[in-house]
């Protein structure tokens, strides 16, 4: 994961291909303390190298909001390709707990 301040207290999150889903409690400790550090108020999550939100993705994303939540931390999902906002859009029940915007610009 990169996590890059952009002002304001917002944080782009980029996930990089390296990252496992299915291993997410790896990765939440470190996202905390780097929020913490940053003074993060709004984390912004780009999902522009994610082809593909699946189940476990979403679970993640979920997760993060979670964390976010407890932290006082925003979160808006940004660059989520049109093919993956489809698929992710098919497979959810209820609306998404976090946000979701164009791209970084529109935040």
């Amino acid at each position: 994961m990169h996590l890059t301040p952009i002002g304001g207290g917002k944080v782009l999150l980029e996930p990089g291909e390296g990252l496992d889903p299915s291993h997410a409690d790896d990765y939440l400790e470190e996202l905390a303390e780097t929020l913490i550090e940053l003074k993060g108020r709004l984390l912004l999550y780009d999902l522009k190298s994610v082809p593909l939100v699946d189940a476990l993705y979403y679970d993640w994303l979920c997760r993060i909001h979670a964390l976010c939540s407890i932290s006082g931390v925003g979160m808006v999902v940004v660059n989520m390709q049109p093919a993956a906002a489809f698929a992710l859009a098919m497979a959810m029940e209820r609306d998404p707990p976090f946000r979701c915007a164009l791209d970084v610009d529109s935040v």
